[in-house]
């Protein structure tokens, strides 16, 4: 049993809060830790990283139990294991790391204790470190469609404006106007008056058609002008044939079908197979006078599919639809909160008006690929509970009635955002910790009594299980030679420290002490892809679960 390598991972939280010699709240002096002979050490810490030499490993726990928040309550140090003192390691030195105890209570009964003891690694050797690295958190990125004429496809939507002539006579405050002039439409903006005077403005709706360059006028008052510093560009559709168009004109009397697409965990854990639906529209009868089929407002078809498609029990609850009218307004589905319409100066398709079909102007319809999964609280949590981190993938074209997408000409469908997974959700985290501490023989118990008693719902309440963490890996092996019976040991650890805050001095710590020893070994920083923000905002996705808000306690 002692050819066969080992593996071990033991995780460590560097949540803390930052300490400089502040007041804390139940310290209003500087923080100092107590040592046991009662002289006292004045710490600070970068977060949750100890960077005061000096300091025993028992004054972690000292500056966790003062900290402001159950979940800023994790502080770690780089120990010399022949003082058990903080240092800043360097040349070949052995050091440990070691971090404060999750728990408040050190005893269970009259006789078991140990539960506030510090978190511990083994010695760690600078030259049988294999590698150290850092991992940005990347919170997730929906996968945002467009079909038709919108911001995105025809381009011209605004992305920045900024005050060109503050004005005056405007009413103080922050609320939305729709400019006017330039060579686009539908743009709305968000704008700070002081003193009658524009001073500042943000993009609510950019709008379509603009050139950057444009100087709008601000209704309300006398002479407010802003700039159109930058505009989208135009992303025409690419392949399925030659005859996608983003502007297409839709006459009266026809019927005109979209398929959409929903592919990924999502839909296949809630249907054991993708989701499709195919929606349809029909433009109404032509006027009795019409000599040809005539071209009808485009808008009325994109609300149309838009309606049919939150209204579909099969993809509506993977979609968030909007629709952008030819004039370049935007519409959200029936049922959006007030306070968010109002926010976007926007409506509800129910309330759209045809005017009629705008020349040369053509509709839009952006599609959110957005899910909720259910998910249990603090209170039932177990480590075998299902979550969900991988986006739905849309894919969306205009078809004949034979379901063929290529053979006439269609609608383009273009893709703004691609959908990207969450990377370092406390999710992740929470699992992570509580295999730690199975280690450590602190179980998590099924039965929540037991898990009360043996405070294992503080494993789950130091993390927060939405946010994301960075993650600071550092793995180092055990050669053979000293552990010849490999009996109750392993052969390769991986140690990592969990942050909701960058540990800068941490990570530049750990590599110069490394350097220091001439380990040549990855030293990687691995941050996220840029991310990608609609220019639009959605509704903010439905809570499945809201009555899990209680205390474990």
């Amino acid at each position: 049993m002692a050819y066969f390598n080992h593996a071990f991972e033991k995780a460590f939280l560097g949540t803390g809060e930052t300490r400089a010699g502040a007041p804390s709240p139940t310290n209003p002096g500087t923080f100092t830790v107590t040592l046991l002979n009662g002289s006292t050490v004045t710490t600070t810490t970068d977060g949750g990283f100890v960077v005061t030499n000096g300091v025993p490993t028992y004054g972690l726990n000292q500056l966790k139990a003062d900290a402001s928040s159950t979940l800023t309550n994790g502080y770690i140090g780089i120990f010399d294991p022949t003082t058990n003192l903080t240092i800043t390691p360097s040349g070949c030195c052995n050091i440990y790391l070691a971090g404060s105890a999750i728990y408040d209570n050190d005893k269970i009964g009259p006789l078991a204790g140990g539960y506030q003891e510090t978190n511990k690694s083994k010695m760690i050797n600078p030259k049988y470190v294999s590698h150290f690295y850092s991992v940005d958190p990347c919170g997730p990125q929906n996968n945002v469609i467009h079909v038709g004429s919108t911001y995105w496809t025809a381009g011209g939507g605004v992305t920045d404006f900024d005050p060109e002539t503050p004005g005056s006579g405007y009413t103080n405050g922050t609320y939305i106007v729709e400019p006017t002039g330039g060579t686009g439409i539908g743009a709305t903006a968000e704008i700070t008056v002081a003193g009658g005077a524009i001073t500042s403005v943000v993009v609510v709706n950019p709008g379509k058609g603009y050139t950057a360059g444009d100087i709008l006028a601000v209704p309300g008052g006398t002479g407010g002008e802003i700039f159109v510093d930058g505009v989208t560009d135009a992303h025409p559709q690419i392949g399925c044939g030659t005859t996608a168009e983003c502007c297409k004109e839709f006459l009266c009397g026809e019927t005109y079908y979209l398929r959409l697409d929903v592919k990924g965990s999502p839909a296949l854990r809630f249907l054991n197979h993708n989701a499709y639906a195919t929606v349809d529209a029909y433009t109404g009868c032509c006027a009795p006078d019409a000599i040809a089929p005539t071209p009808v407002d485009s808008t009325t078809v994109m609300i149309t599919w838009a309606n049919a498609i939150v209204n579909n029990p099969i993809v509506s609850p993977f979609v968030q639809p909007v629709v952008q009218a030819e004039d370049g307004s935007l519409w959200y589905a029936p049922g959006t909160s007030p306070a968010f319409l109002a926010a976007e100066g926007a409506d509800t398709w129910d309330n759209y008006v045809s005017a009629g079909h705008i020349t040369d102007a053509c509709a839009g319809l952006i599609l959110n690929g957005a899910y909720v999964d259910t998910r249990f609280g603090d209170c039932t949590f177990q480590v075998s509970d299902f979550y969900e981190k991988e986006p739905v993938k849309l894919y969306a074209s205009e078809v004949d009635y034979n379901g063929e997408p290529c053979l006439f000409t269609t609608l383009c469908v273009v893709t703004e955002c691609e959908g990207r997974q969450v990377q370092g959700l406390g999710e992740t985290v929470v699992r992570e910790l509580t295999l730690s501490e199975s280690y450590r023989q602190n179980f998590l118990a099924t039965d929540l009594r037991i898990r009360e008693i043996t405070q294992g719902n503080q494993i789950i309440s130091t993390i927060d299980r939405g946010g994301l963490y960075f993650r600071y890996v550092l793995i180092h092996n055990v050669p053979r030679f000293n552990n010849p019976t490999g009996t109750f040991d392993n052969d390769q650890y991986a140690l990592t420290v969990y942050s909701q805050l960058p540990l800068g001095t941490f990570f530049n710590t750990i590599g110069s002490w490394l350097d220091g020893c001439g380990n040549t070994c990855g030293i990687d920083e691995f941050q996220c892809e840029t991310n990608c923000e609609a220019r639009i905002d959605f509704p903010t996705l439905p809570v499945y679960n809201p009555y899990n808000v209680v205390s474990c306690n």
